[in-house]
């Protein structure tokens, strides 16, 4: 019992780090409780705690999911729990699961001061592979709790978002360390100085060298010196508008009678680029009724980048794509196609082989075909990566732009179908980081907020709140004049990690075949 109220305690403090608690201090004690209840753990017992806390800590974190299936996808209440608690079991739950399993495994064959960084290793491999494996869910990593951490964010440059995870880990598993020193010295039991003084020591030098590189790096004020000005329209529309025509003929005119206060605005000059958010329009641009009032506003000689369908046949087959345009004045319309696509919204679920999420609507494609090709705009001098949605939560994308020579970051979003209390906050901070790790400007439109202006140290510069209708208007701040240590390694750090954990369990074997050897053969009818 003492166990499970462990867990519980644990997951709802994990949870208190994200938005809309943004407790990030609590991110040094968060996972206390867990470890302890892991600590000593057979392997099976260690995997049932953490998955059972990753479930808990999943389903309360993105909560907001229930309103969201049953107002927005007209699911029923039942149904939206349900999905809920089956989603949060399998999306995060086995990768932390496997990985304190794997710590109770080899722990005890270890050498005492190496265990805890171990555990450190195991927390950040669970990270990543979840990232990369299973449904691809990067949501709401340990690190991401720190998008506002002025210094602490800022060694995303150099490890990614992991390497922020692995000191708050360090930070936690030191606190775990120093109570098993006092639990053994009120039990009148010789205290494992080792393993303590290992953790806190190198706690102690790794959060401040962090500390003091942030601190170098961070800028105190966001310059718009060598930046480039632009106009986020945030029109603030319902989704369910854009899936018929009556509805997109609305939103359409919401987004141009916006955009035409910005390019008639007679107190400042026009920005050097518009952008829409994603699905901004859900015809094609070749529509006559609403693809032409959106070139007319182009002909005024500002360039227009939006999100819209698109569609092909090939091989005799009709596929759908959700894209990214841009339009300039003169030139042709250059597009981008969404790479990675949303499982059960914009894709079919897996093993099931059905859509489980219908909008319905004459305008709703129901099923995407996946881009293939990175998403590069050049715009007078500069050159725009664009990603869709949820495409600015997986850092190998923004590093993969900053290496073809991307000099901003674009996110278009369609955040509309969030309800509930959260998911748009939560987005924004992942994007943050995103900035952060390649020492890029980051730009954010979206429907309904938050549609946002971040600079390459993550400050964000301009914002437009959630629920607000209307335009952002914003110089962005130039890049960093050298690409970032993570632009260039990439995410060596979690792979270490990942080693690490591979080759951990020979530790194991090492161990018991040097125990084997020195207690000699055995006898075969004694077993002596």
């Amino acid at each position: 019992m003492g166990s499970l109220a462990a867990v519980i305690v644990s997951a709802g403090a994990y949870t208190l780090l994200f938005p809309p608690f943004d407790l990030a201090w609590l991110s040094w004690i968060a996972l206390v409780p867990l470890l302890l209840a892991v600590r000593g753990q057979r392997p099976a017992a260690a995997a049932a705690l953490t998955g059972l806390w990753g479930l808990l800590m999943t389903a309360a974190i993105i909560a907001w999911l229930v309103p969201t299936l049953h107002l927005h996808f007209q699911r029923s209440m039942a149904w939206s729990v349900l999905f809920l608690l089956l989603f949060s079991a399998v999306v995060a739950s086995p990768f932390y699961a496997a990985a304190c399993a794997l710590y109770a495994w080899t722990r005890p064959h270890l050498p005492r001061a190496m265990a805890p960084l171990l555990l450190v290793a195991a927390w950040v491999a669970a990270e990543y592979a979840r990232t990369h494996f299973g449904f691809r869910s990067p949501w709401a990593k340990l690190g991401d709790a720190h998008h506002a951490s002025e210094r602490l964010r800022q060694l995303a440059a150099l490890t990614g978002v992991y390497g922020v995870s692995s000191v708050v880990v360090l930070g936690n598993v030191a606190a775990v360390e120093a109570i098993a020193v006092c639990r053994r010295w009120l039990r009148g039991r010789s205290p494992d100085f080792a393993s303590a003084g290992v953790a806190a020591g190198v706690f102690g030098l790794v959060c401040t060298a962090s500390l003091v590189y942030g601190e170098t790096r961070r800028i105190p004020e966001a310059s718009p010196t060598g930046s480039f000005d632009v106009a986020i329209v945030q029109g603030n529309v319902l989704s369910q508008l854009r899936w018929t025509r009556f509805g997109a003929a609305r939103v359409v005119r919401r987004y141009t009678e916006l955009t035409r206060t910005v390019l008639v605005d007679p107190g400042g000059d026009e920005p050097d680029l518009v952008l829409w958010p994603e699905n901004a329009i859900q015809t094609s641009l070749d529509d006559p009724v609403y693809g032409l009032p959106v070139r007319a506003l182009v002909r005024g000689g500002v360039p227009i980048l939006l999100g819209a369908p698109r569609s092909e046949v090939t091989d005799g087959a009709r596929r759908h794509f959700n894209s990214a345009f841009l339009l300039r004045p003169d030139g042709p319309v250059e597009h981008y196609d969404k790479r990675r696509l949303l499982t059960f919204s914009e894709t079919r679920a897996p093993l099931v082989g059905l859509p489980l999420l219908e909008t319905g609507g004459s305008l709703d494609a129901r099923e995407y075909t996946a881009g293939t090709r990175p998403g590069l705009f050049d715009l007078d001098g500069r050159r725009l990566s664009v990603q869709i949605c949820f495409e600015i939560v997986y850092p190998e994308l923004s590093r993969e732009a900053a290496r073809n020579g991307a000099t901003v970051l674009v996110n278009l979003s369609n955040d509309g179908w969030y309800r509930g209390r959260g998911g748009a906050q939560q987005h924004l901070a992942q994007a943050v980081l995103r900035a952060v790790e390649t020492g890029l400007p980051l730009v954010r439109a979206t429907t309904t907020g938050v549609s946002a202006v971040v600079a390459p140290d993550g400050t964000i510069v301009a914002d437009l709140g959630e629920g607000v209708t209307g335009t952002l208007r914003a110089a962005v701040p130039s890049a960093r004049s050298e690409p970032t240590f993570y632009t260039r390694v990439g995410d060596a750090f979690a792979i270490g990690c990942v080693l690490t954990c591979v080759l951990a369990p020979f530790a194991r074997f090492r161990r018991c075949g040097r125990r084997v050897a020195d207690e000699g053969p055995r006898d075969p009818r004694t077993g002596t």
